[in-house]
């Protein structure tokens, strides 16, 4: 068998693992904005490797192979890598900045496109008018364009592992690190892959190994974040509190900090359930954000109903107390005239020396001070 043919096989044959993982995204019954975005990512993968297959079936000639089929496929893979590269761009942002709105995520995805408009619309005027350039008597492509074949790719992912991991080692950031680690591991691999790939043997499949191999793994992930995820809070819940609690961990003095939404019921009766789910995130928005700016480890979930629970490493859980009252009032003046209600917090806490037996305890603590400051 051809080397071309089989390079062929390995790449449709990965194609076929993506279409089975595309059809289990298009099937979940809810898919949120980062599920779309992941879809897209997964498909364009599953159109550069066709494009891929039917270059290495040109250069083969089981399909015709002359100047024009060669800089057709070449074409073909240059602009689907740049495109596909602007694809993972996109979902590493969303990922490790889930507090992006949609007019956010459509500017920088206007802004991303237009290095892709630029090498499509210049390597397509060069092959029509300079052919001969671009290909040697072999009818292979010149080092120049394994450049342009690299250079976009190389740019969107070195900039998306640059700031993943700028992010992910800031202090406040420190739990979502496997996050943040998991979206820059794809470049150094991809750039490994494809680097091996286009200088050394151009007939093995490593590229498309790789790619299959790191979406399988970011699925496989998603979907075990989302079993440790709240839906409509995207904090973490209680199955997430539960692994957190048997994590081995020096013993360190800590503070399980509750927080209950005052007259939460009234709200739901008065002006509905959607207003209600309103008020748990605006709550959640507040605790993301004082956990950002205490930038000390903490651990935040929502504990069940209109209840949160924040767990933190600190000697002055009332400065905690503080930060969150002040960003809970900043998350209520942005929604300005909009909320026909107020939105108020109790909160309680409780000293925890960091083992899982003595945990029940300090959250019944935290939770008898929380009502009696709810009741005075």
């Amino acid at each position: 068998m051809s080397v071309y043919v089989f390079y062929a096989e390995v790449n449709v044959a990965c194609v076929c693992i993506l279409m089975l993982l595309l059809f289990s995204i298009k099937s979940l019954p809810t898919p949120q904005l980062k599920d779309n975005l992941f879809h897209k990512l997964v498909l364009w993968h599953i159109i550069y490797f066709m494009s891929d297959s039917i270059w290495a079936l040109v250069y083969d000639g089981v399909f015709v192979k002359n100047t024009f089929s060669v800089l057709a496929v070449n074409y073909l893979n240059a602009i689907i890598a740049a495109v596909l590269f602007y694809s993972c761009f996109i979902y590493a942002e969303m990922s490790s900045r889930p507090d992006m709105t949609r007019p956010q995520i459509r500017k920088l995805q206007a802004i991303l496109r237009i290095p892709v408009v630029v090498e499509a619309a210049l390597l397509l005027v060069q092959f029509i008018l300079f052919p001969n350039f671009w290909l040697n008597e072999n009818l292979e492509p010149c080092d120049l364009y394994y450049f342009i074949l690299a250079f976009i790719p190389f740019v969107y992912m070195m900039t998306v592992t640059i700031r993943g991991l700028i992010r992910g080692f800031a202090l406040h950031n420190r739990q979502k690190l496997k996050i943040y680690l998991i979206v820059a591991s794809y470049t150094p691999g991809a750039i490994l892959a494809a680097g091996t790939q286009i200088f050394f043997s151009m007939t093995t499949p490593i590229f498309c190994f790789w790619c299959t191999f790191i979406i399988l793994f970011v699925y496989l992930y998603s979907q075990n974040q989302l079993i440790s995820t709240d839906p409509l809070t995207t904090l973490n819940n209680r199955n997430c509190l539960l692994r957190y609690l048997h994590q081995q961990r020096e013993s360190k003095f800590s503070y399980v900090i509750m927080i209950d939404i005052d007259h939460f019921k009234q709200i739901n009766d008065t002006y509905g359930h959607l207003e209600g789910d309103h008020a748990l995130v605006t709550v959640s928005q507040a605790l993301k954000r004082s956990c950002e700016r205490l930038k000390i480890p903490m651990f935040l979930c929502r504990y069940g109903g209109d209840e949160f629970m924040m767990i933190a490493q600190t000697f002055t859980p009332e400065d905690v107390v503080l930060v969150v009252q002040q960003c809970l009032q900043e998350e209520i003046r942005k929604r300005g005239g909009s909320c026909p209600y107020s939105i108020e917090a109790s909160v309680g806490y409780a000293s925890w020396d960091g083992h899982a037996e003595s945990f029940r305890k300090s959250v019944m603590t935290a939770d008898q001070k929380m009502y009696e400051k709810k009741r005075g």
